[in-house]
């Protein structure tokens, strides 16, 4: 199994995407998956993989009972560090590699945001979800928040390149490449500034809409609906962004 996990998801990942996602706008999508599933106090809430916690601390402070899974032990420890008064009943954070099984079950809800799959072989895509799947309980579901393949080729079609300054006045670029006949896309980060320069290079599996649900399918869990990011207004691949963000919910039913 590739490692290259080990040194992509560190302080400066962090760094680079903590401007973006503010304690504001975790707050808002927390509330807007909250809404978007109808959840309610006392769910059991799989948040995975859960990065820095963005995510998983305002789902707890919400009501639920939320137990947050990732690789990276900084970012890890950067969630603890940043729990606040939330107690470890109502939110836990867990080291694990989600290609293998989990040694907890029986969650109402998993939750995969931010284009957290597709950085390997489909096989260990399958794996991961295949490992939400069995975290469920019969009934649970699965929303998986991604980027996807029609949103790529409409920001290729626009001749996009993103670039944004950092609070720190450092100037990062994603000069990403997308290869149409394997679906990988380039990853190139390169930042200057400051603190200093660096670059991050890996390499993410774009799927299309269709190919999610069937991989999601392949993982025994049943397509229940798929919505323009985390809302609850249906997707439909139209307008210049293609439908924008993508978001799949799936059903444990046995």
């Amino acid at each position: 199994m590739n490692d290259w996990w080990k040194s992509f998801f560190d302080q400066d990942y962090l760094r680079i995407w903590e401007p973006v996602f503010t304690d504001e706008a975790n707050t808002k999508q927390a509330g807007e998956l909250w809404s978007m599933l109808d959840l309610e106090p006392g769910c059991r809430v799989l948040d995975a993989p859960c990065g820095w916690g963005r995510l998983s601390r305002p789902l707890a402070s919400l009501g639920a009972t939320v137990l947050g899974v990732d690789q990276s032990d900084f970012l890890l420890a950067t969630a603890e560090g940043r729990r606040g008064e939330l107690a470890p009943g109502q939110l836990r954070y867990l080291k694990h590699d989600l290609r293998m099984p989990l040694p907890e079950t029986g969650f109402d809800v998993a939750c995969n945001v931010f284009s957290s799959f597709g950085y390997g072989p489909e096989e260990e895509d399958l794996a991961i979800f295949r490992t939400l799947r069995a975290a469920l309980r019969p009934g649970g579901r699965l929303v998986v928040e991604t980027n996807h393949r029609d949103l790529v080729c409409a920001s290729i079609a626009r001749g996009s390149k993103s670039s944004r300054r950092l609070p720190d006045g450092t100037l990062f670029v994603d000069d990403a490449d997308f290869d149409a006949i394997s679906g990988v896309v380039r990853l190139n980060w390169y930042w200057s500034g400051p603190g200093g320069s660096g670059e991050k290079h890996a390499e993410w599996r774009c799927y299309t809409p269709t190919q999610i649900v069937a991989l999601l399918e392949r993982a025994g869990l049943h397509f229940a609906g798929a919505y323009r990011g985390l809302s609850k207004t249906p997707y439909k691949a139209e307008g210049p962004e293609a439908g924008g963000r993508l978001a799949v919910v799936a059903v444990r039913e046995d």
